[in-house]
């Protein structure tokens, strides 16, 4: 055991765990043993000093020489042994020789199988640190194409309002497009904050059915201009309460009813429905639209997956990682030509 396991130590940690298994493994020897310990206390020092001087080279051998090295510092383990014991005859019985094939084979296999682990481990390690670098300019191309489009026009309405002769009313409505611009870029940039670090403040009691009223008001004009009808029907005629944050539930609410509204491009119809559960409560939003193939439904809730043409991919990741910390979950039916379910479970503490 010890040639073998210093042996390894030696060519995958390094000179000084190894120095510290050859000093535990001669006291064990010299304490409980306490049988021909000097033969293997002198063959391991010797392959423990020589090992001092390549112990910069051996994390950076290849495999073949990392074999032709602990096959080389088992065989002077085992020549010096030899010379050094008092039995030597014994030493070379068959049994012995047999003991010492096994053993270097042994010491193969694990130089093997070691060095297969570590170097699946590395290319491991460097595939997680290439998909962060990845996720990382892709986040940042994808940054700077949203905010670029508000910044561009809001650049466009400040040079309208440095032209001479400008009625009031123009440079009023300059400035509010301008401002609205940078309403826009606010709003993006505060998508991705909440996908970094999703708002934890779980204070209110919010009634279900007045927050999809109030979300009712707010996205029927774009309803609307897209042909679309939203109706909100109730299971129950009880208030519906969860605990959560109403500005983070409308804005959840907003994106996946816009997201309903945009898979419909000939218009069509949203039904939003409220149930009660035992502990629960359940907000149902179907459509009419498109629909979705099964590979797009589990890529839902994937960074920068989307299935629109202008779509950033983040929206709903923010609705995810919103509604899981307001104590819900959320999941996705749909058929492609037959519409999509979305279907968001709250449950009541």
């Amino acid at each position: 055991m010890l040639p073998l396991s210093l042996t390894a130590i030696i060519i995958f940690a390094g000179f000084i765990p190894a120095a510290m298994t050859w000093i535990c493994f001669n006291i064990g020897c010299f304490l409980v043993l306490n049988y021909y310990w000097q033969p293997a206390l002198l063959s391991s020092a010797f392959i423990l000093v020589g090992s001092y001087f390549v112990r910069h080279k051996t994390n950076q051998m290849k495999l073949k020489i990392k074999l032709c090295y602990a096959a080389g510092l088992l065989s002077i383990y085992e020549i010096l042994y030899a010379l050094l014991a008092t039995h030597t005859q014994t030493y070379f019985s068959l049994y012995v020789l047999y003991t010492i094939l096994f053993t270097f084979i042994s010491l193969l296999v694990l130089i093997i199988v070691i060095f297969h682990v570590m170097r699946h481990e590395f290319i491991r390690e460097r595939l997680v640190a290439l998909e962060k670098d990845r996720m990382v300019g892709q986040l940042a191309a994808t940054i700077s194409h949203e905010i670029r489009n508000p910044l561009t026009s809001i650049r466009g309405f400040l040079q309208l309002l440095d032209q001479k002769e400008l009625s009031m009313y123009d440079q009023k409505r300059y400035i509010e497009l301008a401002l609205s611009g940078v309403d826009q870029a606010n709003t993006i940039i505060n998508d991705y904050l909440n996908y970094a670090k999703p708002s934890t403040g779980l204070q209110e009691q919010l009634d279900i059915k007045k927050e999809l009223e109030a979300t009712l008001r707010f996205i029927s004009p774009y309803a609307s201009d897209h042909q679309v009808v939203i109706e909100i029907t109730h299971d129950n005629e009880i208030p519906l309460y969860i605990l959560g944050e109403s500005k983070k539930l409308r804005q959840c609410l907003m994106n996946l009813v816009k997201n309903a509204i945009e898979s419909m491009p000939n218009g069509g119809l949203i039904s939003m429905r409220t149930c009660k559960l035992p502990g629960a409560v359940q907000i149902l939003i179907t459509d009419t639209g498109v629909g979705m193939t099964k590979e797009q439904i589990d890529s839902l809730g994937m960074p920068f997956f989307t299935t629109k043409e202008q779509g950033t991919g983040l929206g709903l990741v923010v609705v995810m990682s919103i509604i899981k910390m307001m104590n819900g979950t959320i999941s996705f039916s749909s058929s492609l030509n037959q519409g999509t379910e979305c279907s968001i479970l709250f449950q009541q503490k």
